[in-house]
């Protein structure tokens, strides 16, 4: 009996630390993309090549950040990655929330990158689209490629009801990442073992949690754009 006791209580020991393994796993792995998150805005913000008007940004509902997706294949082309969602509210950015981008196309493509990725969202109802589990760009939500230059108005808009302009810098063989009828999904795991209290994306762009301290600085570095 006092063996069967201990061999339960060493597994239940074991199982706990795995559990708390996984959870610190979780909240490194997303502190670590928050980090890159960060990096990337400022990054793209001083690129020369193409520049994201810093008013466009100014103006909108929320914007996507998505670091180092992959896209690569051999007739199939295939993309995902992993980023954040972040939303302007009245008292300023709130987020980050986590999410995930898939999709493939057909044609002739051999070889493979690294894509760095911004979505400048324009409009409430395209901004509502993150509030999904899921959604398709150019489906659910109206997709162009962002206009260059310093100096954008969003009178240029896709449509009067906004829509979501994408920026992209290429590493490797590709030019360009073409997204449309790519799926974002959120990744309630990551919000999990970011926040803790909650997976909720649509809590978290509600400005209803406070971010750890990697999320602080990137909300930091997005309202230094002037």
């Amino acid at each position: 009996m006092l063996a069967t006791f201990r061999r339960l209580t060493m597994a239940a020991w074991l199982a706990m630390t795995a559990i708390t393994a996984a959870a610190a796993a979780e909240q490194q792995a997303a502190d670590i993309l928050v980090e890159k998150s960060r990096l990337l805005v400022e990054e793209m913000m001083i690129s020369r090549d193409r520049q994201v008007p810093e008013n466009l940004i100014r103006q909108a509902a929320g914007i996507a950040l998505i670091p180092e997706m992959l896209k690569g294949g051999f007739i199939i082309g295939a993309k995902y990655g992993k980023g954040v969602v972040l939303q302007r509210e009245p008292g300023g950015w709130s987020g980050p929330a986590f999410i995930s981008i898939g999709g493939g196309s057909l044609g002739l493509q051999i070889g493979g990158q690294s894509v760095d990725l911004i979505l400048v969202i324009v409009g409430q109802d395209a901004m509502n689209a993150f509030l999904r589990n899921e959604f398709k760009l150019g489906a659910d939500a109206a997709l162009a490629v962002g206009p260059a230059g310093v100096q954008v108005s969003t009178a240029t808009d896709i449509s009067l009801k906004g829509g979501i302009y994408s920026y992209s810098r290429s590493r490797g063989l590709f030019a360009g990442v073409s997204l449309e009828g790519a799926v974002i999904s959120s990744l309630e795991e990551l919000n999990r073992g970011y926040y803790k209290d909650t997976a909720s994306t649509a809590v978290i762009l509600a400005g209803k949690v406070r971010p750890p301290e990697s999320g602080e600085r990137l909300i930091s570095t997005l309202e230094g754009v002037k």
